[in-house]
């Protein structure tokens, strides 16, 4: 039986990516509005 480790907290999310050589990123930017298109002021 193999047992998995689950992060649940920030610290634990940010343990478990540095010991697999990851580190923690920001989140992507949004692509831009296409054109005509609007842009709402609540969008990520």
């Amino acid at each position: 039986m193999r047992w998995v480790e689950a992060a649940t907290t920030p610290d634990a999310i940010a343990r478990l990516l540095t010991k697999h050589g990851l580190a923690p990123r920001a989140p992507p930017k949004c692509p831009p509005p296409l054109a005509l298109q609007f842009e709402l002021p609540f969008t990520v």
